[in-house]
């Protein structure tokens, strides 16, 4: 019996035929040893995400302005004046998380800031009538609502567009505002609510502290809740929510009954910071509250927001009107400031959806 004589495997230069396996670990190893993508090139990715700018740009302009602000004024970093530019971003703040919810569902609401002229009116009301203190406060707080039922109403059930039915509520709360106090402030003292204003943890007064308490309840409302889910589903796609059994318009009634609510709590704040119900409608709560935001990543076309970031947009803007001042500049450049911040961030996040 002839044996058979076992033939070495050919060379793998040799054409592959059936019996001659591919060298796969070549291509893997090709693969494994390519080059990392360059610095400049990881960079240019990062700074190019709508996603990056969406989420650092409040606390990046924050870090740059304090960091300018201190070498400018020795006095910015003190602790009065932090504790004082944190107490005075508290109104903002509030503001703000109400105004990102109904940005978040694709809404505006224009009325925000003469609702609160409103509601610290009302309860000037209430007050000289000699109400009790806790009266008084819900007399602002359901004037907030009530404010945020009307939009919400026409909004969600008759279909009328935000920006006519908010511009039309700017312009009817202030007036009802200007008419039932005859254009007249009201003082309104009480110890509870200078305590409110004044009294203080280390660097973080109780208005702020009550804020930072409310965004964190508005993020558990947001993110770990059925409204919340319903409030992002609407404004990132109507016809989807709709066909997700989603009630589109209760939805957004509730969403400005919430902006209007938390419009009558900064009345309160207000009050205890001011220690009166001033008639005088401020348009600049209005932008500030837009201002952060836009400043804090909130897609202004719905659909994307978080709670953390229009926080942040409202200290920076507190932080910017107070460096300002420490440096001299006139108030009147600072609407012009912000007006700038506002389209620069705009700009920043005009790919964010």
């Amino acid at each position: 019996m002839r044996k058979s004589t076992r033939l070495p495997d050919p060379l793998p230069t040799q054409s592959s035929g059936a019996g001659n396996e591919p060298a796969p670990q070549e291509d893997g190893d090709r693969s494994h040893a390519a080059p990392l993508p360059r610095l400049g090139t990881r960079l240019r990715r990062l700074f190019g995400n709508a996603d990056f700018w969406a989420d650092w740009t409040a606390l990046i302009a924050l870090a740059v302005l304090s960091v300018i602000f201190t070498a400018r004024s020795p006095v910015f970093l003190s602790e009065q004046n932090i504790r004082g530019m944190l107490a005075d971003s508290s109104l903002v703040i509030v503001l703000a998380l109400g105004m990102t919810f109904v940005i978040a569902i694709g809404g505006i609401d224009l009325s925000i800031a003469t609702t609160v002229t409103l509601a610290s009116v009302m309860m000037g009301v209430a007050y000289t009538a000699g109400w009790p203190l806790m009266m008084v406060v819900l007399v602002g707080l359901a004037t907030g609502a009530l404010v945020g039922s009307f939009n919400g109403l026409l909004v969600g059930w008759v279909k009328i567009p935000d920006f006519i039915v908010t511009l039309g509520s700017f312009s009817l709360t202030s007036g009802i505002a200007l008419l039932v106090s005859q254009g007249i402030p009201v003082q309104i003292s009480d110890q509870l609510l200078r305590t409110l204003s004044t009294g203080s943890i280390w660097l973080f007064r109780f208005n702020f502290l009550f804020a930072v308490i409310l965004a964190i309840a508005l993020h558990v409302l947001l993110f770990h809740m059925r409204f919340g889910t319903y409030v992002l589903a609407t404004g990132g796609n109507l016809g989807a929510a709709r066909a997700m059994g989603i009630s589109v318009g209760r939805t957004k009634f509730f969403t400005y009954v919430l902006c209007g609510s938390l419009a009558g709590v900064t009345a309160v704040m207000l009050i205890a910071f001011i220690g009166a119900a001033q008639p005088a409608p401020s348009t600049q709560f209005l932008l500030s509250a837009i201002a952060s935001v836009v400043l804090g990543g909130v897609s202004l076309f719905g659909g994307r927001a978080t709670i953390h970031g229009p926080v942040v947009g409202a200290i920076f803007l507190t932080v910017l009107y107070d460096g300002l001042t420490l440096l001299g500049f006139s108030a009147f450049y600072q609407p012009i400031v912000v007006g700038i911040v506002v389209i620069a961030a705009a700009v920043l996040m005009r790919r964010v959806r």
